[in-house]
């Protein structure tokens, strides 16, 4: 059904030290619309859409023409959009602080939420981190120096990589792979092992039967290092790797996290939304008595915080217990 209502957000200085004189409203979702769909000179605006749709709107400073815009000062969200600010905006309606009632004052801080948004990514990337299979890696040709022929290990990761999962060196016609193992450090253990035993440096067989271990990897500074010299002639190294999901740069960005994770990191920054208020309270609380009737013990915000925190520790277990194991056969 097509509705209109009355949103609001703070009210921002730009581009000085000065009250932004308008603020211009765009569409990121669904249509990515880069002009202004409707203008303001105070910090509230009526949006017409249909609200069985997914929206997002952005609200940014302009000047009188129009032309020249601020940073982002919120975003809004119609339904359920996977991207930053969809989480803000719930966090806004739990906590009592809704910015789609017309002309009521917002209370929490943006950079606050966006903190708290950061730190429930960065846990759920920690303990969820995603799948990936990084492009191949083709390994480069030697190189000579004074002479002496030497193969080059060196070779870039991915920069979101969080955890190596596999790392196969693979020849130029695939007719055979070669499964690495990461380098244990040992204390002069560093050397390939494969079913011959372990030679001092990594060698390359043509597997006679099974798996087949070439050599060892490390990885240091963002680069995975082998430890023999690959030949460099159309041979590849498959990586595949658990990831960290990205921080977005807007609160409009749209994210690749299923629903059920975004409910985890929303109940993430709803907990420390309360467990700030419960601080402020406690300043308050401590000059309490016996006398007064009460303790500090009785805040009464305390299982507001304990609530949340134990349903986010839920759906984590429940997304836990969702994730699809693997169980890996290996030849002894």
């Amino acid at each position: 059904m097509n509705i209109s209502q009355l949103f609001s957000w703070p009210l921002v200085n730009w581009p000085s030290t000065t009250p932004a004189a308008k603020y211009a409203v765009f569409q990121l979702y669904p249509t990515g619309v880069n002009t202004p769909i409707a203008t303001a000179t105070t910090n509230s605006a009526s949006l017409s859409f249909d609200d069985t749709q997914a929206f997002v709107y952005q609200v940014r400073p302009c000047d009188t023409s129009v032309v020249t815009f601020g940073p982002e000062v919120t975003t809004l969200v119609v339904n359920y959009v996977p991207c930053r600010g969809w989480v803000k905006q719930k966090v806004r309606q739990a906590i009592a602080d809704r910015a789609d009632q017309g002309t009521a004052p917002i209370n929490w801080p943006e950079d606050e939420l966006l903190t708290w948004f950061n730190e429930g990514l960065a846990e759920l990337n920690q303990e969820f981190p995603f799948e990936e299979d990084a492009p191949p890696i083709a390994m480069l040709p030697p190189t000579i120096v004074n002479g002496v022929q030497t193969g080059v290990r060196d070779y870039a990761l991915p920069t979101d990589l969080y955890l190596m999962k596999e790392a196969l060196y693979i020849n130029a016609d695939g007719t055979y792979r070669l499964y690495l193992k990461e380098k244990p450090f040992k204390g002069g253990e560093t050397t390939a092992t494969t079913y011959l035993g372990y030679p001092k440096l990594g060698i390359l067989y043509i597997p006679l039967s099974g798996r087949f271990y070439g050599g060892h990897y490390d990885i240091f500074e963002g680069q995975i290092h082998l430890d023999w010299d690959p030949k460099g002639d159309g041979d590849t190294l498959k990586i595949r790797y658990y990831g960290r999901r990205p921080f977005p740069t807007g609160d409009g960005d749209i994210m690749a996290v299923p629903p059920e994770y975004m409910r985890a990191v929303s109940l993430y920054v709803e907990w420390r939304c309360w467990l700030r208020v419960e601080g402020q309270d406690t300043r308050l609380s401590r000059w309490r008595t016996k006398d007064d009737g009460g303790s500090r013990g009785d805040m009464s915000t305390l299982r507001h915080s304990v609530q949340v925190r134990s349903l986010y520790n839920e759906s984590v277990n429940n997304l836990r217990e969702l994730r699809p194991r693997v169980l890996r056969l290996v030849r002894r």
